[in-house]
């Protein structure tokens, strides 16, 4: 190192530029001056570019430890380290403002805050090729500091922005599913105590007419003819004809209307009449699927024919079936895609009563049966009156003292469910999910004990009252039960909502989505019950 000599003294002896220069040189060593001449790394210069010298030696005085103080003192050389020009009134100047850097201290007597040149010294403006100043890489500066820092700094920000924003928009929806469900829950547990009737529109019912419920619209049929009106009591159609006996199916948005012992058939949606169907023989059972398609047992004196129509009118199927060696048909039903047909049916077998399952595939997989049979059931000394499909793979049937559930997803049909029932039945009820036997209360604590059950045929509840009833409907995971009087609503787990009277005779209940509003039909309107 070389040796640091000492400013002249301030007895007030003017010292010259001169005199300063040659102070200069003398004290230069010959490693600082090779420095100079050195090319800073590129790593260096991209670092320090457009940064100012005193305010990277002001936020490195602090930053530097100890041992990299010690390493550092003197004249620095190696990685990480920069010379750059200054002039200085002489080698003294050098190493006092370099360690006053380092140590964060002030400068001498007289002299200016870190950094700064002393009032005594004299600075060469001119002189720029002797001007050095030796910077240290602070190693705890972050990578932020830096010009291309600053825009990952702001693409940071907008990152945290948007994850900020994600999180607040998670939990408001994560509250507004719970304010849902809490309303749900409460609006499901409620109890009402009253029903208020408000008259909606003029509907004269016609005389010996019956009014069901056509997927919450009104459908009234009568040996006349057909109407059909939304809730507020718009007519969206109407048709005329002349039946003896009109009998009806209703599967989903699709009805169709026949003359038990006729030869005609009225098949309509919601919105409007689709076509109208003209048998060969008379009619004894008529059965609408959800897709439109239509089916139609016609008697003849020895045989029965089953003819299936397409949803534009067209006949697309028909196959005859023997009295003795299939027996009389006692329903039918039609899967919702109008592939699969079932038909129950009973007959004498060696003195003994028979009831057949027999399904009908009209799809791809029946192509390769005979007379498109698939499968077959065989059930002695039951009558199986009801059978219907609970969606394109299930079929549900029963008798007087069995519940049945059949899988129709193969190729060929299997019994997924033998439910064998120990009670007399009384009723049948069901909405294509769930179905409701009706059973005579034996604890004797109700009249009646409704049974529901799932798609699965497994018990999933029941209800217990005792009212004269009308007409049971199960909608939306609720039991309806009324007559012209009185109501009485329940939950599939048997919990009474509402049991109450009205001040007309109604009708028609049609329950709606929304548990508190319902819809019926006196004799002469139709109202909105409110319950309150």
């Amino acid at each position: 190192m070389a040796k640091v000599e000492q400013f002249p003294d301030q007895s007030g002896e003017k010292t010259t530029k001169e005199d300063l220069k040659e102070q200069k040189t003398r004290v230069m060593p010959d490693d600082v001056r090779n420095q100079k001449t050195r090319e800073i790394p590129k790593e260096v210069r991209e670092r320090t570019e457009g940064v100012n010298p005193d305010q990277l030696m002001d936020q490195t005085a602090g930053a530097i430890p100890d041992q990299a103080k010690d390493q550092t003192a003197g004249v620095a050389a190696g990685e990480g380290r920069e010379i750059r020009k200054r002039t200085l009134p002489d080698d003294s100047l050098l190493m006092d403002s370099s360690a006053d850097k380092r140590t964060g201290s002030k400068p001498g007597a007289g002299g200016e805050a870190k950094g700064g040149p002393r009032k005594d010294a004299a600075w060469d403006e001119d002189d720029d090729d002797e001007k050095t100043l030796i910077r240290f890489r602070n190693p705890f500066r972050r990578k932020e500091d830096t010009d291309s820092g600053a825009e990952l700094s702001y693409q940071e920000k907008i990152r945290r922005h948007r994850a900020r924003v994600r999180t607040y928009q998670f939990f408001a929806a994560v509250i507004a599913i719970i304010a849902v469900l809490l309303t749900l829950l409460y609006m499901t547990n409620r109890h009402y105590n009253r029903a208020e009737i408000v008259k909606i529109r003029d509907f004269v019912a016609e005389e010996g007419a019956v009014c069901v419920n056509f997927d919450g619209y009104v459908l009234q049929y009568g040996p006349n003819g057909a109407v059909c009106a939304d809730t507020s009591g718009h007519v969206k159609w109407s048709i005329t004809y002349e039946m003896d006996e009109p009998i009806i199916s209703i599967r989903g948005k699709i009805a169709a209307i026949a003359d038990y012992g006729g030869r005609s058939i009225y098949v309509m949606n919601k919105k409007k009449q689709l076509y109208t169907l003209s048998t060969s023989l008379p009619i004894h059972k008529v059965e609408a699927s959800e897709c439109g398609e239509v089916a139609a047992v016609l008697d003849d004196k020895t045989s029965t024919w089953i003819r299936l129509y397409s949803k534009n009118g067209k006949e697309v199927a028909y196959f005859v079936r023997s009295m003795e060696e299939n027996g009389y048909p006692m329903d039918l039903a039609i899967s919702p895609n109008g592939e699969k047909v079932c038909v129950s049916s009973i007959q004498m077998k060696d003195m003994s009563v028979v009831s057949n399952l027999t399904f009908y595939d009209f799809g791809k997989t029946g192509k390769d049966y005979d007379q498109h049979v698939v499968g077959k059931f065989e059930y002695e000394n039951e009558v199986l009156p009801y059978v219907w499909f609970m969606g394109n793979d299930k079929c549900a049937a029963v008798s007087d003292s069995r519940f049945v559930v059949i899988d129709t997803s193969g190729t060929e049909p299997k019994s997924s469910l033998n439910n064998m029932l120990t009670e007399n039945l009384q009723g049948v009820f069901e909405d294509g999910g769930h179905v409701g036997l009706l059973f005579n209360d034996l604890t004797q604590e109700n009249m009646y004990r409704l049974d529901l059950y799932g798609k699965d045929g497994k018990k999933e509840g029941d209800v217990g009252f005792t009212m004269a009833y009308n007409d049971l409907q199960i909608k939306g995971g609720r039991v309806y039960i009324n007559n012209e009087q009185t109501m009485q609503i329940y939950t599939d787990d048997g919990k009474e909502i509402f049991n109450g009277g009205f001040d007309r005779k109604i009708k028609l209940l049609i329950p709606t989505h929304w548990l508190g509003g319902l819809t019926a039909v006196s004799e002469n309107e139709i109202d909105a019950i409110k319950l309150r």
